[in-house]
Parts: C-alpha cells; sequence; structure tokens
C-alpha cells in the first residue's frame, strides 16, 4: 500500500490504545522516519516496547490534558504528522465523569491543535465517532466540539498545514467494546448482558478503519470529516452468534449460556447515524469512504468528482454483517486476547 508516510515523522497520540497501536503497527510498515506514541498508560508502553524492536519507535507519558508536557514532543521531535487518537471514548463513563470527558476529549484536542498551529505541523487528522453526528450523549458531544476545533483551525492554519477529521463507528474488539465484554462474561460464567436485541451499530475491525484513516491522511486538504463506509450489526445476532456458535468451541454447553435485558443505558441510542440532515449536502463519495467538505473547497480535487445522494447514514439501514462474519470477528478476538497467548 502507498502512503504519504515515507521520510515523515508521527505523532500517534493515544498511541498505546486499540485504534492508535493498529495506528502504529501500520505507520511502522511504511518507511517512515520515527513513530512517537504519547499517552499516559506507562504499563502499555512498556509492553509496546517489548512488542516492537524497532528503533524508530519512541515512546513517551504523558497527557494531551496537560499542554506543558505535551508540549515538549513538539520542542524534542520534528512533527510531520498528528494523528489523534486519545480520548475518552466509553459512552457509560464519559455519562459519569462528564467533565473529564471534556478535559480529555475537548481540552486535549484543542491543545493537540494549538501546538501543532504554533510549530507548523503539516498534516494533522482528529479521530472521531458516530455519536458526533447527532450528539446525544457527554461523549457525542465532546466529540462533535473536537471535530470543528480540528476543521477549523485550517482558518488558522500557516500554508501547507491540514486539518482534517475521520469519522467512524464501533471497532470489532477493540478494548471495553461489546465483544470482548461478552467472552469476559463468557468465561465467568455470568450473563450477557444485552440492552436491547433490536440494537443496531456500525462496525468495522481495526486493521480496516486504520488503513482508511491513513487513506484519508493522502486525500485530505483541509476540512474535511472523511466517513468510512461501514456495515453494521444487530445485537441480538451477535448474542445468537455468541450462544449457538461461540459458547461450544469455549466448552460451555449452549444451555449454559444465560443473558440479561437491562435495556438501554444513560446516553444510548437504539441506532446510530453517521451524517446527520445538515452534512448531507455536502457530502461526497469515493470507493470506501465518503467525506463531508467544508465551503469554499478547492476545486479539482478527487473529493468533488462525485456528489453523493444519500441522506441518511444510520445503523439500522446499513447492511448488517452476517453471522459467520461476526463469528470470525469474535474468533479473531478469542484467539488473540492476552489470555490466549
Amino acid at each position: 500500500m502507498s502512503s504519504g508516510l515515507a521520510g515523515k515523522s508521527v505523532l500517534v497520540t493515544g498511541g498505546s490504545g486499540s485504534i492508535g497501536s493498529e495506528i502504529v503497527v501500520q505507520a511502522l510498515r511504511q518507511d517512515v522516519r520515527r513513530v512517537v506514541v504519547f499517552s499516559r498508560d506507562e504499563v502499555k508502553h512498556f509492553m509496546m516496547r517489548k512488542r516492537f524492536s524497532d528503533e524508530r519507535l519512541q515512546t513517551i507519558v504523558g497527557d494531551v490534558r496537560d499542554i506543558r508536557s505535551t508540549e515538549q514532543i513538539f520542542v524534542n521531535f520534528d512533527i510531520d504528522i498528528i494523528y489523534h487518537a486519545a480520548a475518552m471514548k466509553h459512552v457509560v463513563m464519559c455519562e459519569d465523569f462528564p467533565m473529564e470527558s471534556v478535559h480529555t476529549n475537548v481540552v486535549g484536542t484543542q491543545n493537540i491543535v494549538d501546538l501543532a498551529l504554533k510549530y507548523r505541523v503539516p498534516r494533522m487528522i482528529a479521530i472521531s465517532t458516530d455519536k458526533a453526528a447527532y450528539p446525544t450523549n457527554v461523549m457525542g458531544a465532546c466529540k462533535f466540539i473536537a471535530e470543528r476545533m480540528a476543521t477549523n483551525a485550517n482558518r488558522l492554519s500557516k500554508e501547507g498545514q491540514v486539518f482534517s477529521c475521520v469519522r467512524f463507528g464501533n471497532v470489532a474488539n477493540s478494548r471495553g467494546s461489546v465483544i470482548p465484554v461478552f467472552i469476559e462474561d463468557l468465561l465467568n460464567r455470568r450473563p450477557l448482558q444485552v440492552s436491547d436485541p433490536a440494537v443496531t451499530r456500525f462496525t468495522m475491525e481495526i486493521h480496516e478503519a486504520v488503513a482508511l484513516v491513513i487513506k484519508a491522511t493522502e486525500l485530505a486538504r483541509g476540512g474535511e470529516t472523511f466517513i468510512l463506509k461501514m456495515k453494521a450489526f444487530r445485537l441480538g445476532d451477535l448474542v445468537e452468534v455468541m450462544t449457538k456458535r461461540i459458547a461450544p468451541k469455549l466448552s460451555i454447553p449452549e444451555g449454559n449460556v444465560e443473558s440479561m435485558m437491562t435495556g438501554l443505558v444513560a446516553g444510548e441510542k437504539l441506532h446510530e447515524d453517521l451524517i446527520n440532515d445538515t452534512e448531507s449536502t455536502r457530502l461526497y463519495e469515493l470507493e470506501d469512504m465518503y467525506a463531508l467538505l467544508p465551503a469554499g473547497y478547492p476545486t479539482g480535487s478527487p473529493m468533488t468528482a462525485h456528489k453523493a445522494s444519500l441522506r441518511r447514514y444510520n445503523s439500522s439501514d446499513a447492511e448488517l454483517i452476517s453471522p459467520d462474519e461476526l463469528e470470525n470477528i469474535v474468533l479473531k478476538y478469542v484467539q488473540t486476547r492476552p489470555e490466549a497467548a
């Protein structure tokens, strides 16, 4: 895969998390000059250093909420590309601790934007979520603001600087997502806690999501929000796969698997949207993603070639992942979870 990463110095905030660490993996496969991982989990940094024996990797413990420590990265390294993946991303935790979400997802993003502007970093891509389209919970509201901070930075940027976003849904098998939670419940003989079997969620695998993030980096001209094309899954289908296909593979009889209906938690939606009504009028389509373009977008860009006819992009309308695909995704997690190593 060709990319614009060759010879570049890349900063990945939240680089020890699910998305961030996969960005690191794919960046190191390119002919990058350096990858700097910045996050606050020192144990994950230690494990990452053991995982990668690559002199191009630098790991720095710190917090995007602290602009003084964050600025030292820009003082010590000449950064070409920022992937801003640091975030509080668990809906329930953000609801319970809204100011913590604001400090990380809003203030932290503004700190990175301000430093990127100050040190004239050529390119910044902020990682966002479908929950920013119609924000009805704390996490979505914070990510909505973070998207605006990133795209509005283009008004203040110097020549050659580009600020854009990538928005996607749930990343299958990422830390804290439903599949790892269900697997732990199965293994510990706990009932599967199901909010509503009718719930649908956009999803894609981590390596697919990151490959498209890197592709968006190449396409970005400034101010776009790239929206990845995704299938969706129905929660009830996942429960059935867990019960009838996965549990027996874990030596758990199907009849021993229980489910507990909990109802939607605070801030949780039945279905998710990837665009809202006002965004549909400026939506353009590429092969594997859409792009929301800002006003005054330069002509001749690849994004201006095909105006999308899409007026709604809701997980209840999206193509559903088949039971076979769901099973394969779950089995990948089972085979690679730390306890299975």
